[in-house]
């Protein structure tokens, strides 16, 4: 009986909230809120002289039997390496994260299985080189910190203006480019992980798990970029 009156005395609250919902829940809506995001990194990738590629660490699954870095992220990593390839460049792996199993522990795993698998040899190294390879910064929690610490190793290995090709998910280039370039970095945007879609079918006005998750991450990065300008 009391559920029955707040919910007549909020009745046009939830219904409200439903409509909400349902329009976050679509693809549509998902594809407009991604598209400011996505649209100006969704080109192909342009040869420039620079210093390293930087690959921004994303979600792992620390119990997976093979390949832990997850989703989105692998991604990220399997662009960054086959840039790095094609123009023989160093990778700088940045983040870390708050568990004992980490984003590095979970990249130099991958790495590993990838060396195995497919005989990259792609090394460790713990300093920038001219050369295909690998290094990691493993103090950072998030994307402000990825620019910090990395600019701090570029700066150790006497580069002060680093030239990078940034990879990252499109969604969350956005945010990133200008996090490094607020550090100093001169960013050439490497976007992967590419959600917008300008031919969607009748399936994309009706609700889905795959709708939401576009309406999430791009609320998610719309209150990153505003957060950043109430800070500074």
């Amino acid at each position: 009986m009391l559920a029955g009156f707040y919910a007549k005395k909020f009745k046009t609250f939830f219904i409200l909230s439903a409509i909400v919902f349902y329009l976050f829940s679509t693809q549509f809506i998902g594809n407009l809120l991604l598209l400011p995001l996505e649209s100006k990194y969704n080109k192909p990738l342009k040869q420039q002289n620079v210093d390293a590629v930087v690959i921004l660490s994303g979600g792992h699954v620390s119990s997976s039997a093979n390949l832990p870095i997850q989703d989105s992220a692998f991604k990220r990593f399997v662009y960054g390496v086959m840039i790095a390839k094609k123009y023989n460049l160093p990778i700088v792996f940045t983040g870390a994260g708050v568990r004992d199993y980490c984003g590095v522990d979970a990249a130099k795993d991958t790495l590993k299985e990838l060396n195995n698998y497919l005989d990259l040899n792609l090394s460790i190294v713990h300093d920038i080189n001219n050369s295909f390879s690998m290094l990691f910064e493993d103090a950072s929690l998030n994307t402000y910190e990825n620019a910090l610490f990395s600019k701090k190793l570029f700066e150790k290995n006497g580069i002060s203006k680093p030239k990078i090709y940034l990879v990252t998910s499109a969604f969350h280039m956005k945010r990133s480019v200008q996090l490094f370039k607020n550090q100093g970095f001169i960013v050439y945007p490497a976007a992967t992980g590419f959600m917008i879609s300008d031919e969607l079918s009748q399936l994309a006005y009706f609700p889905s798990m795959g709708g939401l998750m576009m309406s999430y991450y791009a609320l998610h990065e719309y209150i990153g970029i505003l957060s950043r300008i109430i800070l500074n």
